[in-house]
């Protein structure tokens, strides 16, 4: 497998981002993600996405729009997992969870919501794209995250 050797630069990226202007002051951390482990690289996931989602929150005007991330043990596990999502879906989710216990009819169809709200997701990913080119420095972040990902996936296999 080819091994990725990327260095990145990884600023505190709401303050890149907001201010678009590095300053004297700023210290610069070096990260090369084809060295780091998958704890390492795990954290640095958590830390850019944080990043991310908290400039995406902060630029955003419709707050169901907002991404949340929390933890969230899933169905026959007592193991909490990290789940990021935007408030819309959750909040579909829990109308679909909602209409099953009031109607108890079948199965409650958690996992594809995505008819109900194609709509957000269609506004969603216009804000993105904008963000984008506003931003250059969020469209770096994404990138980074992308890369970061593909790393641990690497780990895992």
């Amino acid at each position: 497998m080819k091994k990725i050797v990327l260095a990145i630069s990884v600023l505190c990226f709401c303050q890149l981002a907001i201010s678009q202007q590095a300053n004297d002051s700023e210290i610069e951390e070096i990260i090369v993600i084809g060295e780091l482990s998958r704890s390492a690289v795990r954290a640095q996931i958590i830390q850019v996405e944080d990043d991310v989602y908290r400039f995406y929150n902060a630029q955003n005007t419709n707050k169901k729009m907002n991404i949340e991330c929390r933890q969230v043990a899933l169905t026959g596990t007592r193991i909490s997992q990290r789940v990021c999502e935007p408030v819309f879906w959750t909040e579909a989710r829990s109308r679909e969870t909602q209409n099953f216990v009031r109607e108890w009819s079948g199965v409650a169809e958690l996992e594809n919501l995505s008819d109900r709200v194609a709509t957000e997701f269609e506004e969603m990913n216009a804000f993105y794209a904008q963000l984008i080119q506003k931003y250059p420095s969020f469209a770096e972040a994404l990138d980074i995250l992308a890369d970061l990902k593909a790393r641990l996936t690497e780990l895992d296999n």
